[in-house]
């Protein structure tokens, strides 16, 4: 039996190569992994999928919530992830942190009461930068309330005297 955290929230999802939606559906490429491999580090990786179904209450239906995604390493950090942003004023860069949307969803006349609906997100990250071996997460909250993480590893590739140290 599934449990639900008290939000009633729930998101089910994969890290994969590349991910859509179209017509209410989530179309996955390269789904189900949990491991990079890499001769250097740093190194970038060419394109990072997130895939997820959100499963929306009843009862959170026809009120505002806050999606949030972010990356976090071993030790809780988070990283930099999504496109640079460039200051006006001064020039400076600097990278996003994660991503942040809105979203509120009615009532279909035909959804039945108790009745959850599902939500298709796909999120691609291209040019991620993985900065050093070790263990990184996704991490989906709704309302401030983390529901979902998603855990991979990067590791050096065997021969090339890279190796993934464990944090204590």
């Amino acid at each position: 039996m599934a449990t639900y955290p008290p939000s009633g929230f729930a998101i089910d999802a994969i890290i994969c190569d590349s991910a859509a939606t179209a017509e209410g559906k989530l179309y996955v490429q390269g789904g189900g992994w949990n491991l990079l491999m890499s001769p250097i580090f740093p190194f970038s990786q060419p394109r990072i999928g997130v895939a997820a179904i959100v499963s929306v209450p009843y009862t959170a239906t026809n009120k505002t919530h806050v999606l949030e995604l972010w990356l976090e390493n071993q030790d809780g950090e988070r990283q930099a992830f999504g496109p640079t942003i460039i200051s006006e004023s001064d020039g400076t860069s600097r990278s996003q942190m994660g991503i942040k949307a809105q979203f509120n969803l009615g009532r279909p006349p035909i959804l039945q009461a108790g009745d959850a609906q599902n939500v298709p997100i796909a999120i691609n990250v291209d040019q991620l930068a993985i900065p050093s071996p070790g263990t990184y997460s996704f991490v989906f909250a709704i309302n401030d309330e983390e529901i979902e993480r998603l855990t991979f590893r990067a590791l050096g590739l065997p021969g090339t005297g890279i190796v993934a140290t464990a944090s204590g």
